[in-house]
């Protein structure tokens, strides 16, 4: 190389080639910062990507836009109608689906609230035609107002009555009495084959024995036990057909036996029905009988059986005594024994319920005993000559027969401080009732009222052959009150006597159908006014047996044409129009 050239290449150093050497010091800072020189080339990688990107789009738009440009008019707008059903039917699905989710969740949580709802304040509804699982408003109130806690133990599983058509009536009441009784009343169902020490903790204040289905009502030391057959439903045989009548009576017995428990001061009654070990009364009367003592029990009276004979009647342990319809005449011993009673030493304070009879024999003794409480009692049977008063009622004498007492008279309760709280809401009736006489109205301290009355349309026919009938319409006595008594300073005492003219009065087909009768509430609300006591329910039996429904062939007919024709046709026209609809959208 000459040396012009050489002195043009040091001139001109932009023409030389980029050179070669480096800078130490860069050298050095790109050794140290080698992350710094890589980020912009991936920079770099990814633009490139973007762009590669782009082009496929455009490449794609470009072979849409071929297919579409072949596509025919009509193919546009199918595509563009399918498109748009597409986009309706996942609207629409996402929202049928969001509603159903919001819509179950909604029902379960509503079932959830009314099942909780449900256990704590049995919202059940009763759509039975006889009323079959409401209560008595009386019986209601009656549980508001408790204010003592009660235990009621089920010796079954709860299974046991609900599921059982017929028994499933007590479980429903036992709900609803502890519901009811805010929060007083407990129940608890147990099964005794797995516990046997539910059952074992009541036996030292229960000494009877206890059964699979029986109801243990207990307050502190207080038990009273319920049967499921006969005290909670009742079964009566006919005798025609042999068939059984099913009738729940469980609402009063438990009434009662929560009455029972909770009551710290009952009240003794004591019912002479023996006489030297035998059966007092006439065996056509046994059924007037068992009513007395059904309404003494149900309604929480304590009652002692007394043998007129052989047991004394202590003054200072019973305040009542009930003398139920002698056959055969009392022994002047025996009649002292009633007379010691009512004078209680000269305090008096004592009270006796008499019930007559017309299967009674001749008792002298007994009568003069009443004469001198002014009463007399005709050897004749009342009857009702008034046909659209008189009533017919069936009798029940013994398991087998049943009379059917005609022309029996209904009976108005007199204006009396004792019949104060009758309701009066049903008729009494007062079958084969003798007719009651007041001898006087006052008399040596002794006074006599009416309590019981029929209408002035009544005839008396008589008891034995040389009897004389009474055809002249007239109105009689059937329930007479007597009373005894002298004053001391500014207290009054006296002893009562109460003289019904028919044990029927009691008869267990008349209290047993206290919807029909009101004679059962009647006694009951007369003896609670008598006794002091707090004035106790009477509650109506249910028929437990179903109720068949008859229909016409003409009724069968039109059920059928319904039910095989009428209904299928028309769910179809509903199908086939709804099916039209959603087509045509």
């Amino acid at each position: 190389m000459s040396k012009n050239q050489d002195e043009k290449e040091l001139l001109n150093p932009e023409t030389e080639p980029e050179t070669e050497e480096t800078d130490p010091v860069q050298e050095d800072e790109a050794a140290e910062t080698p992350k710094q020189e890589e980020k912009p080339r991936k920079d770099k990688k990814s633009d490139k990507e973007k762009d590669s990107d782009k082009e496929k789009d455009k490449e794609k738009n470009k072979e849409k836009e071929k297919k579409k440009s072949k596509r025919t008019p009509q193919e546009e707008a199918d595509r563009a109608l399918n498109k748009v059903k597409r986009r309706k039917k996942l609207k629409y699905g996402t929202l049928s689906i969001v509603i159903t989710v919001i819509f179950v969740a909604i029902v379960v949580t509503v079932n959830v609230i009314c099942n909780v709802l449900d256990k704590r304040y049995n919202w059940n509804i009763d759509l039975t035609s006889s009323g079959l699982y409401e209560m008595d408003p009386q019986t209601i109130e009656y549980l508001n107002k408790l204010n003592s806690d009660v235990n009621i133990t089920v010796l079954a599983n709860e299974s046991y009555f609900l599921e059982n058509s017929t028994l499933k009536v007590v479980g429903e009441t036992l709900n609803r009495f502890r519901t009811e009784s805010n929060g007083h009343i407990s129940v608890e169902y147990v099964d005794t084959t797995k516990n046997p020490e539910a059952v074992t903790k009541y036996t030292e204040n229960y000494s009877g024995q206890l059964a699979q289905g029986d109801v243990v009502v207990s307050s502190g030391d207080l038990v009273r036990v319920l049967s499921l057959s006969g005290d909670l439903i009742k079964s009566d045989r006919s005798q025609y057909d042999y068939s059984y009548t099913y009738t729940f009576i469980g609402e009063q017995s438990l009434l009662s036996a929560i009455a029972g428990v909770t009551d710290l001061n009952p009240v003794t009654v004591a019912v002479i029905d023996k006489v030297n070990g035998d059966m007092l009364f006439h065996i056509n009367d046994l059924y007037n009988w068992a009513g007395l003592l059904d309404l003494l029990e149900k309604n929480n009276y304590t009652v002692e059986h007394v043998d007129i004979a052989t047991d004394e009647l202590p003054a200072d342990q019973y305040d009542y005594v009930i003398l139920m319809a002698p056959y055969s005449d009392l022994t002047e011993a025996q009649i002292q024994k009633l007379t010691d009673f009512l004078n209680h030493d000269g305090k008096y304070g004592k009270n006796l319920i008499y019930f007559a009879s017309h299967y009674q024999r001749n008792t002298p003794n007994l009568d003069e005993f009443l004469e001198i409480w002014g009463i007399e009692t005709e050897r004749s049977v009342m009857v009702e000559s008034n046909a659209n008063t008189a009533q017919l009622i069936p009798l029940v004498m013994d398991e087998s027969s049943v009379y059917p007492a005609t022309g029996v008279p209904l009976v108005t309760a007199q204006e009396h401080e004792l019949n104060e709280n009758f309701s009066g809401k049903l008729p009494v009736a007062a079958p084969l009732c003798l007719p009651i006489r007041t001898l006087f109205e006052a008399n040596a301290g002794r006074t006599t009222e009416v309590l019981l009355k029929t209408a002035d349309t009544c005839l008396t026919a008589p008891l034995t052959e040389d009897g004389e009938a009474n055809e002249t319409p007239a109105s009689y006595p059937a329930a007479v009150l007597a009373t005894t008594s002298f004053t001391e300073g500014s207290e009054t005492y006296s002893s009562q006597v109460i003289v019904f003219g028919s044990a029927f009065f009691l008869n267990v087909q008349i209290t047993g159908n206290s919807n029909t009768y009101g004679n059962a509430d009647y006694f009951v609300t007369m003896l609670n006014s008598l006794t002091g006591k707090e004035n106790t329910m009477t509650i109506a039996e249910k028929n437990l047996n179903p109720t068949m429904i008859t229909i016409t062939e003409k009724q069968q007919k039109r059920l059928r044409n319904v039910t095989v024709f009428a209904f299928p046709l028309t769910v179809a026209i509903i199908g086939i129009l709804v099916y039209l609809r959603r087509k045509n959208k």
